[in-house]
């Protein structure tokens, strides 16, 4: 069961689009990176078999946004528990995907002095991991809160919400959509709003602001959810 105090948490979500609007864009603004496409497709055809029968286009924008490779990060938020007992948030958001990158290290290096643990909802397997390698594409060397290669999995500062509600049963059903049903908490999707529009918002609409509030709500979801496990009698 989760230990951390609550105040030596950060909430965390990020939300990641496809690197460019559509794969036209791709092939003319990253060749190479076209063609490292093609040599994974199948790749992606055996992730997502949903998506048989499908273009590279079309594979692309469904996709794209969930390999940190093809991806870019538009949106992240943060939230923690002040010395007041209000909840403080602080969102990184824009097109400058590097600019957003230095200020969520410059935090995590903050946080990582007043030692805090990171806390999100499958962090493990793809928030962190994205994360550190848009940094590295970047040229930015990731916090020293994150985990390298060698960090033993006892030694990860991380409350993956996900590995919490499994409780050891890894091919349970696990979203946290799922968790705020079951545990009543109000869920940050929508009929208007889920990760799967996050590209098309970020592209076409522009509507930034939309997802920033998307984001935003993830992170206080995952607080609620936490405080819930923190309160069991």
């Amino acid at each position: 069961m989760i230990k951390t105090p609550l105040t030596k948490i950060l909430f965390w979500d990020i939300e990641t689009v496809g690197i460019t609007k559509d794969f036209e864009t791709l092939e003319r603004e990253y060749p190479a990176l076209t063609k490292q496409f093609h040599n994974y497709f199948d790749w992606f055809l055996k992730r997502f078999p949903e998506d048989q029968g499908l273009t590279p286009a079309q594979v692309f924008v469904n996709r794209a946004a969930l390999v940190p490779e093809f991806s870019r990060i538009v949106c992240a938020s943060f939230a923690f528990v002040g010395p007041d007992g209000k909840i403080h948030a602080q969102t990184f958001s824009g097109e400058n995907e590097k600019e957003l990158l230095l200020g969520v290290n410059a935090l995590l290096d903050k946080v990582f002095k007043l030692d805090f643990w990171l806390c999100g909802h499958n962090i493990k397997m793809f928030d962190i991991p994205t994360l550190q390698k848009r940094m590295v594409i970047h040229g930015i060397k990731p916090s020293v809160l994150l985990p390298g290669y060698d960090t033993k999995p006892w030694e990860i500062k991380a409350i993956d919400t996900r590995e919490v509600w499994q409780f050891g049963q890894y091919a349970s059903i696990s979203t946290l959509d799922l968790m705020c049903g079951v545990m009543d908490v109000e869920s940050s999707k929508s009929e208007e709003m889920d990760g799967s529009r996050v590209h098309e918002v970020f592209w076409n609409e522009k509507n930034y602001e939309k997802i920033n509030k998307y984001c935003e709500k993830d992170v206080i979801v995952l607080y609620n959810v936490v405080s819930k496990f923190l309160n069991l009698k």
